[in-house]
């Protein structure tokens, strides 16, 4: 019931806010919007909102998104905030954008390119020293090797672990969890139901034993310890550990 509520109080400051600031073609997208029945409303344009109304217009039903902004988009808008300089607002990167979501939803034909960062990460020392990362590992190691050559030795290992660890999330974060069967009557639905969650978890137990006890145990650790401690146990400078301790920052704070 509350979610009807809201929706309905969204429309209402739609109506309200556009009614005082646009002009008629304004009023008719309202009037389409409340003389139309939708099977989804999404309130919120952003990059999650627009992927969900996606999918669900994909799956055939009717969707509206309702957006106060005058572009959509969210957290991954570019706007022109200086005359002249566009800035993302605040998606530096796409890491998260699954590429079944990009496959899926054909965001190549609809324009979407992909740019690799080169250099991935400068970060500045007060003493006028600076750490600049990136793709080429010849790069990496002569930069590390400025702070700390053990350092410049350690980082292959610690990026191809991450690697192993990603390959074993991937698949995961791709598939669907196996929901609770509610008052199936037919016993083919509910063995169908049990097979469906035992090859799920087959899935994660055999990825699992192929990782070995060792990387099982570091998994486990890097996703329970606090960065500080995971990255304490690779390395020993701090202008590293500060350039990596991002990745485990980024959005923490996200409302």
């Amino acid at each position: 019931m509350w979610r009807r509520i809201q929706i309905r109080q969204q429309l209402r400051s739609f109506s309200t806010k556009t009614a005082t600031t646009d002009s008629s073609s304004s009023s008719s997208t309202i009037s389409l919007l409340k003389s139309k029945k939708w099977d989804a409303l999404v309130i919120g344009g952003g990059h999650n909102g627009l992927t969900a109304a996606a999918y669900l217009a994909k799956s055939g039903l009717s969707v509206a998104v309702l957006e106060r902004r005058h572009l959509i988009g969210g957290a991954a808008v570019t706007e022109e905030l200086i005359p002249g300089y566009k800035f993302s607002r605040c998606s530096y990167l796409q890491s998260l954008l699954r590429p079944s979501v990009i496959r899926e939803l054909e965001l190549g034909r609809h324009g979407l390119k992909l740019l690799k960062r080169n250099p991935s990460s400068f970060t500045p020392c007060l003493d006028g020293r600076y750490l600049l990362l990136g793709p080429d590992k010849e790069l990496n190691h002569a930069e590390i090797s400025k702070f700390s050559n053990k350092d410049a030795e350690a980082y292959p290992r610690y990026e191809h672990q991450l690697e192993n660890f990603c390959k074993f999330m991937d698949p995961l974060l791709d598939s669907s969890p196996p929901e609770t069967l509610q008052r199936a009557s037919s016993i083919k639905t509910r063995l169908k139901d049990r097979l469906d969650k035992s090859a799920f978890w087959v899935h994660c137990m055999r990825r699992a034993l192929s990782m070995g006890q060792k990387e099982m145990v570091d998994f486990m650790d890097l996703l329970l310890s606090p960065a500080s401690k995971v990255l304490n146990n690779w390395f020993e400078t701090e202008v590293l550990k500060a350039t990596l301790a991002t990745d485990a920052i980024i959005g923490t704070t996200v409302c």
